[in-house]
């Protein structure tokens, strides 16, 4: 979903949405999040400048729904034991932190928030109500089942798998994906695990 869309005028050409959200997506993974701009957007994808802005008002906002815009889409939905659940939600994080174009924007788009409220409450649904929400209706089938923890900490424990996972890629730059999510896989199951099934 794009911003500025006022609902006066022609209706908005889908092409020239979709033709954006490509070039925007090219320019990251190519030049990452500060060499990006307006400019450099609107020339790749061959509209003008208010074409954009007409849409977004701002780079932050373009890029945030270029990396981030459907990330429901993303996120694993968890087949077999809760056991197997979680590590495809790990899997999953990993992975989404690791793409091209959400690796080259994500530090840009949490230094830019502080100056947007806006894009701050977008930030703060991509991490609290969706990746959260998931997390923790799998956690609680998992406590349901007797399979974790009763006195799980759940939101610490997702803070725990986010906060890693984006350290580990983001910051170290880490690209062993599958040590890495065979690592946090472990590490999550031995915090999670209900250790005294009868």
């Amino acid at each position: 979903m794009t911003n500025g869309d006022t609902g006066r005028g022609r209706p908005r050409d889908p092409r020239t949405d979709d033709a954006i959200m490509a070039a925007t997506r090219h320019l990251l993974a190519r030049d990452g999040y500060d060499q990006v701009s307006i400019d450099a957007i609107a020339k790749e994808a061959g509209v003008s400048r208010p074409t954009v802005y007409r849409r977004w008002p701002s780079k932050a906002h373009v890029v945030f729904d270029a990396a981030f815009g459907e990330p429901g889409d993303r996120m694993p939905i968890g087949a077999g034991g809760i056991e197997a659940e979680i590590c495809e939600f790990v899997r999953g994080t990993v992975e989404f932190w690791g793409e091209p174009v959400v690796r080259a924007a994500a530090l840009g788009i949490l230094a830019d928030r502080a100056r947007d409220p806006e894009l701050q409450i977008r930030t703060q649904q991509l991490l609290d109500e969706q990746t959260r929400g998931a997390f923790t209706a799998l956690a609680r089938r998992g406590i349901d089942a007797g399979a974790l923890r009763a006195d799980l900490e759940i939101g610490t424990l997702y803070e725990l798998l986010i906060g890693s996972a984006f350290f580990a890629v983001q910051v170290q730059h880490r690209t062993d994906t599958t040590d890495l999510i065979e690592e946090l896989c472990s590490l999550i199951l031995q915090g999670a695990i209900r250790r005294d099934k009868p």
